[in-house]
């Protein structure tokens, strides 16, 4: 049997131990009496002596977890494989949107008109836009449209990789992640929602042509982010910050949104806004039951202009009224049974999403985290290097940030004739096993006589 190879012996002076005060012998690297390497060698790489934990009294180290794919994990993983599905279809209504130019600019040209609104909480007309300057309007429509995806999707990309590989952190989301699953969660609540109220043709809207819809659907993606989340919770939040003495980083967020904090002035914004919005809805022709998924809807409009920006709501709203458009422009069947598939498959995630981000209001509401893993505890580490920790000594660095940890005391196994316990320890090799020769303990690790 091959021997063991052996550190080798140091030569010097005595050392007293950090830990519990036991003088080490120059020959030594380990206390006789506790185990701990002494001083001098503590930040060699040298295993601690019998693979021994510490004495009670001194807590243990946790080092990070072994890295193991949770349930989370994995679900949001598989969540975000199928959002690369959603991404198929936003990148096709953006070309919707483009090729509907040559649809919607000639009726435009031959005299179309829109009529351009706020709401108070009722829809109120100001302005009338016509001939040429209803052109650009439409042309800047598509442009902030095109912006805002490419940015959502460009900017979230890093984070979203993450998602996707499953090493991203569970409750911290990209803008592509939380875009699409919000906009998973209210398609599913909203299908619930028609297929209970079961509305007749009189409680919906007529779209009018297909140029009308494209316009007015791309339109709506815009000015009612404009109108709703700028006007409604980023400049009221102006007011609120100049109350509270504080102002945000960046001051077009007032604008743009985006780093906003979640608290009780914010939600409280994010919901007057989100009922107007609703209200809105039914005073524009929908019916009555437009109203719970209209509200719902702009309550994550107004969340994502929070968290993420304008962008991000834009987004979600254009996705939103654009998921039929392809297959109005595009007469294929094909295209018809695949997207009815996906549109089946994001409404169950959809529900999914729900039950998530309704856990999270719940959060928000008790201020008590719901579904969280318990705390771990890993016993002291057979590694190399680590520091000794003990009242003479440095401490072991902190735990990595991110994981969850508690403080667990570990009674020590037998190790000396000292306060911590009786049993052997070899000074040399840290070995816990010895035979008796001529007065004197042997080392089976080693041979020394001690």
């Amino acid at each position: 049997m091959a021997s063991e190879q052996q550190p080798a012996r140091p030569q010097g002076t005595d050392e007293m131990c950090p830990l519990c005060g036991t003088t080490v012998p120059a020959i030594g690297i380990y206390c006789p009496n506790c185990g701990a390497i002494k001083p001098s060698l503590r930040f060699s790489d040298l295993p601690p002596a019998g693979l021994r934990r510490l004495p009670m009294g001194h807590p243990a180290y946790y080092p990070p977890a072994a890295k193991r794919s949770s349930v989370r994990q994995i679900v949001k993983s598989i969540s975000a494989y199928v959002m690369l599905t959603f991404i198929i279809q936003l990148v096709l209504s953006m070309a919707i949107l483009v090729y509907g130019v040559d649809i919607v600019a000639p009726e435009i040209i031959d005299g179309g008109s829109y009529d351009l609104f706020v709401v108070l909480p009722i829809v109120v007309t100001f302005m009338t836009l016509s001939g040429p300057a209803l052109l650009a309007y439409y042309f800047l429509l598509i442009i902030a449209i095109l912006m805002s995806c490419s940015w959502v999707l460009l900017r979230g990309f890093g984070q979203f990789k993450k998602e996707l590989a499953m090493t991203a952190e569970s409750r911290k989301h990209s803008a592509i992640f939380a875009t699409l699953g919000l906009l998973f969660a209210t398609l599913f609540f909203s299908v619930l929602v028609a297929l209970i109220a079961n509305p007749s043709s009189d409680e919906l809207p007529d779209q009018g042509t297909l140029a009308e819809s494209l316009f007015s659907l791309a339109n709506a993606s815009v000015w009612e982010e404009l109108i709703v989340r700028v006007l409604m919770i980023g400049l009221p939040m102006v007011l609120v910050d100049l109350v509270r003495g504080k102002r945000q980083t960046r001051w077009h967020s007032y604008i743009l949104g985006g780093k906003f904090g979640v608290g009780i002035p914010e939600v409280a914004l994010v919901l007057i806004s989100a009922f107007i919005f609703g209200f809105a809805h039914f005073a524009s022709g929908w019916g009555a039951w437009k109203i719970i998924p209209t509200t719902v809807g702009g309550f994550a409009f107004g969340y994502l202009f929070l968290r993420y920006g304008i962008t991000a709501s834009i987004v979600m709203h254009f996705s939103t009224d654009y998921l039929g458009m392809p297959m109005e422009v595009i007469d294929s069947l094909t295209l018809q049974a695949v997207t009815g598939i996906a549109v089946l498959l994001w409404i169950g995630f959809g529900a999914l999403f729900f039950a998530y981000y309704s856990m999270r209001v719940v959060e928000f509401v008790t201020g008590r985290k719901l579904l969280e893993p318990r705390a771990t505890t890993v016993p002291y580490p057979p590694h190399m290097g680590w520091r000794v920790p003990g009242p003479y000594g440095t401490g072991p660095p902190p735990p990595p940030t991110g994981q969850q940890y508690q403080v667990q005391y570990e009674l020590s196994p037998h190790q000396g004739f000292g306060e911590y316990g009786r049993g052997y320890v070899c000074p040399v090799c840290g070995g816990v096993e010895a035979r008796w020769v001529d007065g004197r303990f042997q080392c089976l690790k080693c041979g020394h006589l001690s």
